[in-house]
């Protein structure tokens, strides 16, 4: 189903349900899992290929609002010249869980990144439940682990925040602590933008939403380089209304990247090479030469 018919849906529910509807009950949809990145567990089109050798991550366990959420430290590819110098605090979108994302994960490894990719409450296995304020709980959580060690250059930390998790990269670099750069990937303008995307009506997203997402009020604080990437034919963060919402109000330095034929899911897909090289450029001018 799109996402204007799902938002208009939503909307409507809004106005008509005996009980309050929130917008936070579609920004969010997660999967649960005993244990992560078994086989079975994994879907194909997740281009994941275990291409990580086992020795080179670990599980970690952090609390978050009294729950306890998992993520992974990755170590970055030995066989790169890039190998420990950066290291990648890894946002992940709306669905699924860090199994949906792990093929991301291996794009950035073999560039040569360290990565720590997180689970936020709800997610996975992590406790708790999904929300605003957990994400960005659990975001701020998830950097001060990277910050606490000892094996990494805690000066150049990058955040990437694909799709909903652009929010947690801009709020950590805008309110907590700037990064060395921040990649947004399909970044939605804010959730007001969103249900403008779906209902085509004038309201603003704290009428549906509990949630404080809003990329638009952050993005000119975020105080470091900005990359920005979106495919011109997405129809989940529609293109023409976000990323207008967006780039205007950024500072430099910024780059953009905007994909003909790219749609939410497939940028580095459809971009093969060129999405690492992209990164990699993008990083080296901005973080390791500096």
């Amino acid at each position: 189903m799109k996402m204007k018919t799902i938002l208009l849906m939503i909307f409507m529910l809004s106005l008509f349900c005996t009980r309050p509807f929130s917008l936070d009950d579609f920004l969010f949809d997660p999967t649960t899992v005993d244990e992560y990145l078994q086989p079975e567990d994994i879907d194909e089109d997740w281009n994941v290929r275990f291409t990580i050798p086992d020795s080179l991550y670990e599980e970690i366990m952090l609390t978050s609002m009294g729950n306890t959420i998992y993520g992974f430290f990755v170590q970055g590819n030995p066989d790169s010249s890039f190998n420990n110098q950066v290291t990648i605090l890894y946002c992940h979108g709306k669905a699924e869980n860090i199994n949906r994302y792990w093929g991301r994960v291996e794009y950035l490894w073999e560039m040569g990144y360290n990565i720590f990719i997180f689970d936020y409450q709800g997610y996975g296995k992590s406790k708790g439940s999904p929300s605003g304020e957990a994400f960005y709980s659990d975001g701020q959580e998830a950097l001060d682990y990277v910050c606490s060690r000892t094996d990494i250059d805690t000066s150049k930390i990058v955040y990437y925040g694909w799709s909903l998790g652009a929010f947690v990269a801009t709020y950590l670099s805008a309110d907590i602590d700037n990064a060395s750069a921040l990649i947004l990937e399909a970044s939605p303008a804010s959730v007001t933008a969103l249900l403008h995307d779906g209902a085509l009506i004038n309201l603003p997203g704290y009428y549906v939403a509990e949630a404080d997402f809003d990329n638009e009020k952050r993005i000119a604080d975020i105080g470091c380089a900005l990359f920005m990437m979106h495919g011109k034919v997405d129809d989940f963060v529609v293109f023409d209304r976000h990323v207008d919402l967006l780039w205007d109000k950024a500072v430099a330095p910024k780059e953009s990247l905007w994909i003909d034929g790219a749609s939410h899911d497939d940028i580095p897909e459809i971009l093969g090479s060129e999405y690492q090289n992209r990164v990699i450029n993008f990083i080296t001018e901005n973080v390791i030469s500096q």
